[in-house]
């Protein structure tokens, strides 16, 4: 059979080819000790920083949310019935203990006065008269006691009046500021109806609630130091712990003594309060150094003497500008604060120790 001329070329491409990988197959380089080593090596360790952290002394604090609040706030009401004859006092202005704060007519009162008084007069005589008579004999001790019972009667009487032009006069009964006043000269005022509403200004409280955590932790007389949003800094003491928990949040209502003696204070202004109530030993970290394991678990990554990694778990127990403060770690600890993120507990690590501010 004859090949036709294009089958003698495929044929020859075809051996060119097998030619030229065989070619290639035994001039391949035989490896070298160094290639050997070089493909039996263990993997480069991953390169992390580490800062050697020291426990110190730290004193926890319970933070009580809450707000300012007079220390007494009360309505002053009329006990008698009457029409207001004048408002010595504005709203806004500051009072003292006694002052007159809204006065009411006296009406008859004044007469009704002059007459009691006069029959007190009158039965003080009779009372006397009767006294001489019955160490004379001419008067039954009975007929006495009728007498000076009739006397005691007239001056209760006075006195009843009396009162009652008192009342006419409602007045302050401590120093502080008319915070409203919801009358005006002519109103007429019924028993029981407000003329005014006092608010004692120095000294003032902050209020706030306390979980059922960390109320065994604050005592009567401890110190706070409370910031309010205005950016005023206060210091107080605690004056009074709830003894029965609210039933909605159930939380204990803490109230706090703070002075106001330039009277800046007002009703209602968000505070934050810290108070001091142990002391102990904690670590100072930044937040980033913090890292969560796989069941959610706050922790740090540290190295052992072996620089092998381990994962610690920490308990935040304060905050503040400088980071944050944990429990849970030993004394002294190399905590990873460069590359944390991509090592596991267990794995072997190159190490490169850095300070505190983060030189190597």
């Amino acid at each position: 059979m004859t090949l036709k001329r294009s089958h003698i070329t495929a044929f020859t491409i075809v051996g060119l080819m097998s030619l030229w990988l065989l070619s290639g197959l035994l001039e391949s380089k035989v490896p070298t000790e160094e290639d050997k080593l070089a493909l039996t090596s263990e993997p480069a360790l991953t390169s992390v920083r580490a800062s050697a952290v020291t426990a110190q002394s730290y004193t926890s604090d319970v933070v009580i949310r809450g707000r300012t609040e007079a220390i007494r706030k009360v309505d002053l009401r009329s006990e008698l019935k009457g029409q207001i004859e004048s408002l010595p006092v504005e709203k806004g202005q500051r009072v003292k203990a006694g002052d007159v704060v809204c006065r009411l007519s006296a009406d008859d009162r004044t007469a009704r006065l002059a007459e009691a008084e006069a029959l007190a007069r009158q039965r003080e005589l009779e009372a006397n008269a009767a006294k001489r008579l019955m160490e004379k004999g001419h008067r039954s001790e009975t007929q006495t006691a009728a007498a000076i019972a009739q006397l005691d009667a007239a001056k209760a009487q006075v006195a009843q009046i009396k009162v009652e032009m008192e009342n006419t006069k409602i007045r302050a009964p401590f120093a502080g500021v008319i915070n409203s006043r919801p009358v005006e000269i002519g109103a007429y005022l019924q028993e029981g109806d407000i003329c005014a509403t006092l608010v004692e200004q120095n000294p003032y409280l902050v209020v706030g609630d306390i979980s059922e955590q960390d109320v065994q932790s604050v005592r009567v007389g401890d110190v706070g130091l409370v910031q309010l949003t205005t950016g005023q800094q206060l210091e107080g003491k605690v004056r009074f712990i709830s003894a029965v928990a609210n039933e909605t949040t159930r939380t204990f209502r803490v109230e706090l003594v703070v002075p106001n003696e330039d009277l800046s204070l007002r009703d209602g202004v968000t505070a934050i309060t810290r108070v001091a109530v142990r002391e102990t030993s904690a670590h100072l970290l930044s937040p980033a150094y913090l890292v969560l394991d796989d069941n959610g678990t706050v922790g740090v990554r540290t190295v052992n003497d072996n620089n092998v990694v381990q994962f610690k778990p920490v308990s935040i127990i304060g905050d503040g500008p400088e980071g944050v403060w944990v429990n849970g770690l030993d004394d002294q600890e190399m905590v990873i604060t460069v590359g944390h993120e991509y090592v596991r507990a267990g794995q072997a690590v190159d190490v490169e120790p850095v300070t505190a501010g983060g030189a190597a």
